[in-house]
């Protein structure tokens, strides 16, 4: 089955489940929490820069890990496109809250789904952040000439996520905190592919062997022909 609507988790309703322990997962109050899907909280080079912008929540919206990993990919490949490495990017919510779904069971001719019992508790599915009028999902820091492209990237993240939301500009070129900054640069996290790169050099030594070994038959039957001889 595949992945619903945001339309059934973005409401905000009673508490949040969250209760994750790091250290000793065994003892987690919530138990089998799949890990969140944002690859990369902070993007490009953080430096000293001008212009501080983010894209703040004008609802309450709880918004899942994949429409935020969607959102970040979407504005950093443009922000990457247009300005390179001048630009810091960061991913300001963390989605701490577990969302927990009931799983449909399909009948013979999967013609239609049976949904269970009424309020079912349900088992952990994925990971949302939790975002009150007011509070921060991506803030980026630029340079004031290269305002329009990052509200066009904005643009672009808000595209991947619902709810309404809107820029808040502020001017950093005075504050103490931006004054203060090194240069650092973020790279991109790639994807580890340890059993897909063995693969190939398994099958490279697989293929050696028979040679080898035809190799060292190849004498044995010679010697045999020169001893009938």
């Amino acid at each position: 089955m595949g992945i619903r609507p945001a339309r059934t988790c973005r409401v905000l309703k009673a508490q949040p489940w969250t209760r994750v322990s790091t250290r000793k997962p065994r003892k987690s109050y919530v138990k089998g929490v799949p890990n969140s899907k944002v690859r990369q909280f902070n993007m490009g080079t953080d430096k000293r820069y001008e212009l501080e912008v983010d894209l703040v929540a004008q609802v309450p919206i709880q918004v899942r890990d994949n429409s935020i990993e969607a959102a970040r990919q979407a504005a950093n490949k443009y922000l990457e496109k247009k300005l390179f490495a001048n630009f810091y990017l960061q991913v300001v919510a963390y989605p701490h809250l577990v969302v927990r779904e009931h799983s449909a069971l399909g009948v013979a001719g999967a013609d239609r789904i049976s949904k269970g019992m009424k309020r079912a508790f349900g088992k952990p599915k994925g990971r949302m952040a939790r975002l009150r009028p007011g509070e921060v999902l991506f803030r980026a820091r630029i340079m004031a000439k290269d305002l329009t492209v990052v509200k066009k990237a904005l643009d672009r993240a808000m595209r991947k996520i619902s709810g309404k939301w809107k820029w808040r500009i502020r001017d950093i070129t005075g504050d103490a905190l931006n004054m203060s900054r090194k240069e650092h640069v973020f790279k991109k996290k790639e994807i580890e592919k340890p059993k897909e790169e063995a693969a190939p050099a398994a099958a490279e030594a697989a293929e050696a062997a028979p040679a080898e070994g035809k190799a060292e038959e190849a004498p044995a039957k010679e010697e045999k022909k020169g001893g009938k001889k």
